[in-house]
């Protein structure tokens, strides 16, 4: 008889799930890691540890010792055990052939369903394992394929994947012992090249690629030099590896007298992508890491990377994030998606889908209005008359307002230590030039202006 238990951090803060899988593997031989929660072989524990209740209370109190809180599920398949343990409290048991009565009142969208699927079951009003599985089988087949028969399946409690037993990912990792101590730079160098062109050939040979380092220099007096580089792209090249740890080390050497090296590879699966034929070429991996690396040993780190819109409602609230090269097209007629740093609709209450167009072709949508906006905004004087602007002077535009529409205001982040406010016209100068002004409470700004 097969028993599952799954073990579910109570959190949904970031759990080091290395703490978890050591935890099972210390009650059961059979672990597979779910990445959310940890499923163990929990039959025929009883002898070891008692029985099941005394299996989860067990289970708790280890995992309350390395400063975990976490709820046990014990059922006959996987997603029952996950579903005792997301809807109990502490410790929950499904009785052996209760998986389906158990499953029963669970929600659809605690089933791992592709989103086509979850949006075709949605509109069938199907909100329950229950409802999913009471279906026809062959009413399913024919509307859903066999993606729905699968679903369907797992609804009644069906696990048949066995476990997963967990295996430790391989250790990319060299070190080298320096006897006589390391006084200059170059040989520094020298050895974590050697130690690249080996961790590289092992990372080549298992068909993955590196897209991190770190290295860790112990000194003589006693200290450590750590480092660490991101490649812009996964690297298998030993000799643009060396290159790039050359840069790091010239812009943050070691000081003292190194003892030993140590060079760690971060090992990801690199997915082989086809070049497009009408595309322009991309950049040569190897270069582009190179070039990166060097602006960053100009620069400084934080000051190099994607524009990245932040979550905020902020005028020009972008930041600096990791840069990546982009992907490329998947049709010779994809199109790329608007950028936020080029125009912006003039909106003022809730984005709606825009409607169809209409069938007859001699009816014309209305022309909509795009502002362009000046980064930084142009400081401009405004003259006001009864607390409205009437003429406004700057170095881009001048002139008398003849038509106006305002204030609006705008704030926001108050909770922080940049809380920002404005006051926004949208304004009509008398030569027909529509543009924005925004009143910061101290000073004026030509915003943008309308297309």
């Amino acid at each position: 008889m097969t028993r599952i238990a799954c073990l579910l951090p109570e959190t949904s803060e970031l759990v080091p799930t290395g703490a978890l899988i050591q935890l099972a593997l210390a009650h059961s031989p059979r672990v597979e890691d779910a990445v959310t929660c940890i499923y163990l072989d929990a039959a025929g524990l009883e002898g070891l540890f008692g029985a099941e209740p005394e299996l989860g209370a067990r289970l708790r109190d280890a995992a309350l010792a390395v400063g975990l809180s976490i709820r046990v599920g014990f059922a006959g398949g996987r997603l029952a055990a996950l579903v005792a343990a997301r809807l109990g409290e502490g410790i929950a048991i499904v009785e052996p052939e209760g998986d389906a009565a158990a499953l029963a009142p669970a929600p659809l969208s605690l089933l791992p369903l592709p989103e086509e699927l979850a949006t075709r079951l949605e509109r069938w009003g199907i909100r329950t394992m229950g409802e999913l599985a009471a279906l026809p089988t062959a009413g399913v087949f024919e509307r859903a394929g066999a993606e729905g028969v699968r679903a369907q399946r797992l609804a009644r409690g069906e696990d048949p994947r066995p476990l997963g037993s967990w295996r430790p990912g391989p250790t990319f990792e060299e070190s080298v012992e320096c006897e006589w101590g390391l006084e200059t730079l170059e040989p520094v160098v020298e050895r974590l090249g050697a130690m690249a062109a080996r961790l590289c050939a092992r990372l080549g040979a298992r068909g993955l690629a590196a897209d991190g380092f770190e290295w860790t220099c112990r000194l003589a007096d006693g200290g450590a030099h750590e480092g660490a580089l991101t490649p812009a792209v996964p690297l298998t090249e030993s000799a643009a590896v060396t290159a790039l740890l050359r840069l790091a080390l010239e812009a943050r050497p070691p000081r003292g007298i190194v003892r030993t090296v140590t060079l760690r590879a971060r090992p990801t699966r690199a997915g082989a992508a086809q070049e497009s034929f009408t595309d322009p070429s991309r950049p040569s991996p190897r270069f582009l890491a190179a070039t990166m690396n060097r602006l960053v040993a100009l620069v400084g780190p934080d000051r190099i990377g994607a524009p990245a819109l932040l979550d905020s409602h902020r005028p020009d609230a972008v930041g600096l994030g990791a840069y990546a090269p982009p992907s490329p097209r998947r049709g010779a007629h994809a199109v790329a998606s608007p950028s936020p740093l080029r125009a912006e609709g003039r909106v003022r209450g809730p984005r709606r889908r825009p409607p169809n167009p209409p069938r007859d072709a001699s009816v014309v949508a209305a022309p909509v209005l795009a502002l362009r906006r000046f980064r930084p905004p142009v400081p401009a004087a405004v003259t006001l008359a009864s607390g409205r602007p009437v003429a406004l002077r700057s170095s881009r535009l001048a002139g008398r307002i003849v038509a106006g529409v305002g204030p609006w205001r705008a704030s926001g982040e108050w909770w922080t230590t940049r809380v920002w406010l404005q006051d926004e016209w949208d304004v009509e100068l008398a030569d027909g030039t529509l543009c924005r002004l925004a009143h910061d409470g101290s000073a004026w700004h030509l915003a943008g202006i309308y297309d």
